[in-house]
């Protein structure tokens, strides 16, 4: 999970339909304004640079007919408790997040490795549910983009709190965060397995030309720690910078790194 900075202005037809209809649910909305659910994916899919806002997997959009994209908006806080607060949350622009379906979706585009059938498989809003952890777990609206918050085993692609560099505040909530989305399903771990070995062999390639390692790193994250050009960061961003160290920091500090 990385900083997710949110477009502060909403998109123009869900604000035109909130106008009209300001206690309408969320299912009304994707239904009846087509063009405007459209907005709002699209506006989602740029503030996230393409990125899942909780596992970091690459948001995979389709044009075949028998696929579906791997990509739907989630409320962070339970659209249901709408009835218990003056906001509504269904409708509310800065509770919406986009996400992948967390190992669910079998018509996915690349469901070869998107999908499995094992629910220990699923992961990100799909155990999260309309379960009330949203005071938990981390908001990726809200948590820091300066302080490197989790860590990663290079063997497995295990994910956990990086206790050296996660502020002492965030660390139960990092902890429960990875819990309760389930972010190390088995799936997830093979995938940032593969990006941190991809890595790997990139900087024996790099000191293989007689580069220095501390070179080879830096190189690496001056090309991967930036959006490319259709600004988009790559999947699973916060591992790279995981790996890449203090020369993945020192790309971000002169980037002067927020999003």
């Amino acid at each position: 999970m990385k900083r997710v900075q949110k477009s502060p202005e909403e998109p123009v037809l869900l604000a035109r339909y909130k106008l009209r209809h300001p206690h309408d649910i969320w299912e009304n909305f994707h239904h009846r304004s087509r063009d405007g659910y459209r907005q709002v994916k699209q506006q989602i899919l740029r503030d996230q640079h393409g990125l899942c806002a909780y596992c970091e997997i690459n948001i995979k959009l389709t044009d075949e007919e028998d696929r579906v994209d791997d990509f739907r908006v989630e409320h962070f806080y339970p659209k249901t408790g709408t009835e218990r607060e003056e906001c509504n949350y269904h409708l509310e622009w800065k509770n919406m997040l986009g996400v992948c379906h967390g190992g669910s979706q079998p018509l996915v585009t690349d469901a070869r490795y998107r999908f499995s059938k094992a629910k220990e498989d699923r992961s990100c809003d799909v155990p999260k549910g309309g379960k009330s952890i949203s005071t938990v777990i981390l908001n990726p609206l809200q948590i820091p983009a300066k302080e490197r918050l989790f860590s990663f085993d290079s063997f497995s692609g295990t994910m956990s709190v990086d206790e050296e560099n996660c502020p002492e505040m965030l660390r139960n909530k990092a902890a429960n965060t990875i819990t309760e989305l389930n972010l190390n399903a088995p799936r997830l771990k093979r995938l940032r397995k593969a990006v941190i070995e991809v890595l790997q062999d990139q900087v024996v390639e790099l000191a293989g030309q007689g580069i220095p390692v501390e070179e080879a790193m830096a190189q690496l994250a001056g090309e991967l720690l930036v959006p490319n050009s259709d600004d988009n960061y790559p999947a699973f961003f916060s591992t790279i910078r995981w790996y890449l160290g203090e020369a993945a920091e020192n790309v971000l500090r002169e980037r002067d790194y927020i999003i």
